[in-house]
């Protein structure tokens, strides 16, 4: 199976309308839920941060390498212990993988998903008017 973790940007996305589902739901009785495997965006500078190049080889090297501890990830990496850590707590905070506690002072990091894809919006008809145009 092929479980994908998806980023989304939407750039229509706003706080506003999450309130609006929620109102929604509590006059209604229907909630509007979020897949577990989407996080939604209305700014690229966020997906950019969350998912940089070194992140990215990271959750690779979790992924293909299957390391048990942080450690074990810290040499397949060839990075410094505290960023690889700092990296796993970011992604971990995506739940994009797991830091499962294997005894008082082992971690492993677990991939929770196959992929992570980043999803873009195709523009709308109304939209195509204003896309960005080569210049030939």
């Amino acid at each position: 199976m092929n479980k994908k973790f998806i980023f989304k940007y939407e750039p229509q996305a706003s706080v506003k309308e999450m309130f609006t589902h929620f109102g929604e739901a509590v006059k209604t009785g229907q909630k509007h839920i979020q897949p577990k495997n989407v996080s939604i965006t209305n700014n690229l500078v966020v997906i950019s941060q969350i998912l940089n190049e070194t992140r990215l080889e990271l959750f690779s090297v979790i992924r293909k390498k299957q390391p048990n501890n942080i450690q074990e990830l810290t040499r397949l990496l060839q990075r410094d212990y505290e960023k690889v850590w700092k990296d796993c707590q970011v992604l971990a905070n995506c739940q994009v993988i797991k830091l499962k506690k294997i005894n008082q002072n082992q971690i492993k990091p677990v991939a929770l998903y196959d992929q992570i894809v980043i999803d873009f919006p195709t523009p709308t008809n109304k939209e195509k008017g204003s896309e960005i145009r080569s210049p030939h």
